[in-house]
């Protein structure tokens, strides 16, 4: 239940570094890009939560996926 707790306070944040990578870097392609830099930054950030990556890499995916269904995340030009 302590890392329930401890991702869905860290949700915010993730959300707020995915959304400012993809607008960094739109678009498709470079997805293994931006999750080793949402990674980097949690790590920069705080090496505690280095322990909790297994559980907070998924918990990514579902971010990205919901983004990418609603269609939060806009396509580049010409991709």
């Amino acid at each position: 239940m302590q890392t329930l707790i401890l991702i869905a306070q860290l949700l915010p944040a993730l959300i707020a570094a995915i959304k400012a990578i993809e607008e960094a870097i739109p678009g498709a392609g470079q997805g293994e890009a931006k999750l080793a830099a949402v990674r980097g930054i949690i790590e920069a950030v705080d090496a505690g939560y280095k322990g909790l990556w297994p559980q907070i890499q998924p918990v990514i995916g579902v971010l990205v996926g919901l983004f990418n269904k609603t269609g939060a995340f806009k396509a580049a030009a010409g991709s």
